[in-house]
C-alpha cells in the first residue's frame, strides 16, 4: 500500500497536475493520498469551492482512497462529495488491506497565534480559551476511542497543525508574502532565494498546538502528519 501526503496547494493546479505526473500509475488501486489542509484560499477566491472541487478530483483520480481535511486558509464545513473522497476533520475512518487495518483520525484549522493576518484565515481555533481547548480534546479523544473499536493494526492522526515544538519553529508568514516572494522568485530567478528568506526569517517562535502536542504526548499515534509550517522549513 502506498500512503502520499501533500499539504499547503493553494488552489494551485498546475502543481497538483505536476504532483500527479510523478506518480506509478500501476500502484493507483493501492494509493491512499492524504490532504494535510490548505486546498485553497476561501478569503481570497471567488472560485474557491470549483477549485477545491478540481483539486481533489485530480487526486482522487488517482488513488483508490483520498483523504483530506481544511486547513486555515481553507472553508470549516468544507465538505466534497466526490467518490473514494473522505473529509476525516473531526471525524475516524478505518480501512482494510491485506489483513491489516488502518486507522485514520484528524483535526483541522490551526490555532490563532500561527497566523499573522487572520482576516485571510477562515479556520483559525484559541486554544488558549478554556473551551475550546476542552472542546478540541474531547474530539480527539472520541475518534481515537471510536477508532479503537475496530482494534486496528496503526493509528494515524492527520492535522494541519503541528503540535507545538516540533518543526514548527518560523515566523508567521502572510498570504500577500507567500504571494510576493513567489513572483519576486519567478520574475529574478532562485539567486533572490536566500535573501528572500533571510529577509522574511525575524522573530521565528513556535506557531504549533499546544492541544495537538499534549494529545500526541499522552496518546501516542503511531504515525502523526501534519503541515502548516513550510515558510522556513518547519524548524525545530
Amino acid at each position: 500500500m502506498d500512503l502520499i501526503a501533500i499539504s499547503d496547494i493553494y488552489g494551485d493546479t498546475r502543481i497538483t497536475k505536476e504532483f500527479l505526473l510523478k506518480l506509478d500509475n500501476s500502484k493507483k488501486n493501492d494509493r491512499i493520498i492524504i490532504v494535510a489542509g490548505d486546498i485553497d484560499i476561501k478569503m481570497l477566491s471567488d472560485d474557491y469551492y470549483q477549485n477545491v472541487n478540481k483539486i481533489l478530483r485530480l487526486l482522487s483520480e488517482n488513488c483508490r482512497l483520498l483523504i483530506y481535511l481544511p486547513g486555515d486558509s481553507d472553508a470549516e464545513d468544507l465538505n466534497i462529495h466526490q467518490e473514494n473522497t473522505i473529509n476525516i476533520d473531526k471525524n475516524h475512518l478505518v480501512i482494510e488491506k491485506d489483513d491489516m487495518k488502518i486507522g485514520f483520525f484528524g483535526l483541522g484549522g490551526a490555532p490563532a497565534h500561527s497566523v499573522r493576518e487572520k482576516r485571510f484565515s477562515a479556520y483559525l481555533w484559541d486554544e488558549n480559551i478554556p473551551t475550546v481547548r476542552e472542546s478540541l480534546m474531547t474530539n480527539l479523544k472520541i475518534n481515537l476511542e471510536k477508532l479503537m473499536i475496530s482494534q486496528p493494526d496503526y493509528i494515524i492522526l492527520i492535522t494541519h497543525a503541528p503540535p507545538y515544538g516540533t518543526a514548527d519553529y518560523s515566523t508567521p508568514i502572510t498570504i500577500k508574502e507567500e504571494a510576493l516572494l513567489g513572483e519576486i522568485l519567478e520574475e529574478l530567478g532562485k539567486g533572490i532565494e536566500k535573501i528572500g528568506r533571510k529577509r522574511l526569517s525575524r522573530n521565528p517562535r513556535h506557531l504549533g498546538s499546544r492541544v495537538i502536542k499534549e494529545f500526541v504526548k499522552y496518546y501516542k499515534p503511531d504515525i502523526h502528519i501534519f503541515a502548516h509550517i513550510h515558510k522556513q522549513g518547519g524548524k525545530i
